[in-house]
């Protein structure tokens, strides 16, 4: 497939606003590190200054002058947990360049903001050298001249040192677009405590109605006692519809990596939403907005300051218990969610996202672009996953003993072996929005109750982008 010229994003951009979903779930956004349902927009605002009759110029046009090269990396890493690390990153990278004249400054731009700035900048001539961004959205970025393709400045055999999965999510059309940063899992953190006080096992919850029931009997033992106000419920901390989905063999394309047929009506969802809808009726949308509106950053989140029993997150909330246990002192464990009724093999699954190091179209001196991009993957990743406790798509990164000791790493790793990303469709990379409409109006609005209902109206609108967007785009 040809890709689009950069006078029609152009066009486009002028045309159209950016638009972002942020997946069920999420909460604190300075501090995401994994990928969400569609969080990168796919039209930006021009920039005041730009001059909208001229084409961005592709980073393999730009030449280095052999003067000292700063580079601009940008990231939505900005809290009190994640900026030492990041920090320390790109000391690192300062000192081991230094005698070559190659240093770079760190910008942090809000998680909601990044992916539009990103495309915006591209679009205006003046784009950072390397910006994280989500890995599931390399290949739309790829087609739309939004990501340079950096398969020429690559160090020869540094795909060796990434999982082959990984590796294959930032090509397109056998080309690389960026470097694999980190992936992610989703698992349930519960309360040992809680459990063994209300005579739950973890053992026994092995079905969907198997979860139900636990909660009903943690409720029963807590509501009313302390600050407690519900076991668990998918659309609190950062889970949603997407892990459940999966684990019930469902999902939004018929090809998870090369999304073509939109599914948002299957069976395998309809389930997983009147599941998801089971809680939202358990607790009513009160406790539930009461629950959401109660939860704060550090030990006092929802889970730390013992609100709720279970919440689900994704593997690197380790490192947020690790921070602050000290203070509000858990005794946690993790597991799976238990596979849906559907699911193909009867074993837990989860979506997993992540991101990338990408250098976008345009960006000045590519060839030192792409050294930092590989430095953040590769030396960049072994500190951040000793300090964050992200699973990395650096092997290595991976392999540090270090990790082992802490308490969910073990079970982290092994289901990784049943965690699955995606890829955007690319004509209509912002489907989730649709999804995340209908899912949203079930269990947390509470605006709808026919739960098929939502879901073939969310097919109905992917159906009608796509169409609009291959007729914008041309096949």
């Amino acid at each position: 497939m040809k890709k689009i010229k950069s006078i029609l994003m152009l066009v486009l951009c002028m045309a159209m606003m950016a638009t972002s979903l942020v997946g069920c779930g999420k909460t604190d956004k300075e501090d995401e590190t994994s990928g969400t349902t569609d969080v990168t927009p796919t039209e930006a605002v021009v920039a005041d200054d730009t001059d909208d009759t001229a084409e961005a110029t592709p980073a393999a046009e730009e030449e280095t002058s052999g003067e000292p090269v700063k580079l601009r990396l940008w990231a939505h890493w900005g809290s009190e947990q994640r900026r030492p690390t990041i920090n320390k990153i790109v000391e690192k990278f300062n000192e081991k360049y230094a005698d070559q004249g190659i240093s770079v400054e760190y910008v942090y731009v809000p998680f909601d903001d990044i992916e539009t700035k990103m495309i915006a900048s591209v679009t205006a001539g003046n784009p950072a050298n390397v910006v994280v961004s989500a890995i599931e959205a390399t290949n739309v970025k790829a087609m739309r001249n939004q990501a340079a393709d950096i398969t020429d400045y690559l160090t020869p055999g540094i795909e060796e040192k990434f999982y082959d999965k990984y590796w294959d999510m930032v090509k397109w059309e056998d080309r690389v677009y960026a470097v694999p940063f980190n992936t992610d899992t989703r698992l349930v953190y519960y309360n040992k405590t809680m459990f063994a006080d209300a005579g739950v096992k973890v053992e026994d919850i092995k079905t969907w109605d198997d979860m139900i029931n636990a909660c009903k009997t943690l409720d029963a033992k807590f509501q009313g006692t302390g600050d407690y106000m519900l076991a668990f419920n998918p659309v609190l901390g950062n889970f949603g519809f997407d892990t459940l989905a999966i684990n019930n063999g469902g999902g939004l394309w018929d090809d998870n990596f090369n999304p073509n047929v939109p599914m948002a009506n299957r069976k395998e969802n309809i389930e997983t939403l009147e599941h998801m809808k089971v809680y939202a009726d358990m607790y009513g949308m009160d406790l539930l907005q009461a629950t959401m509106a109660a939860n704060a950053g550090g030990a006092q989140d929802l889970f730390l300051s013992k609100k709720v029993a279970m919440i689900g997150q994704t593997c690197n909330y380790i490192a947020t218990i690790e921070t602050y246990n000290a203070e509000a002192q858990i005794d946690y464990g993790v597991f799976p969610y238990p596979a849906g009724p559907s699911n193909p093999t009867g074993e837990p699954a989860a979506w997993g996202g992540g991101f990338v190091c990408t250098v976008p179209y345009g960006a000045p001196n590519p060839k030192e672009s792409t050294l930092l991009a590989e430095f953040m993957a590769t030396e960049g990743a072994a500190i951040w996953a000793q300090e964050q406790k992200d699973v990395m798509c650096s092997v290595e990164a991976n392999e540090n003993p270090a990790m082992a000791s802490s308490v969910g790493w073990t079970e982290t790793l092994a289901l990784m072996n049943n965690t699955y990303g995606t890829r955007r469709h690319i004509y209509a990379p912002n489907a989730g929005t649709f999804m995340g409409e209908a899912v949203d109006s079930i269990v947390k609005n509470y605006t709808a109750t026919d739960v098929t209902a939502a879901l073939n109206t969310a097919q109905d609108k992917i159906v009608a982008k796509i169409e609009e967007e291959k007729f914008i785009f041309g096949e």
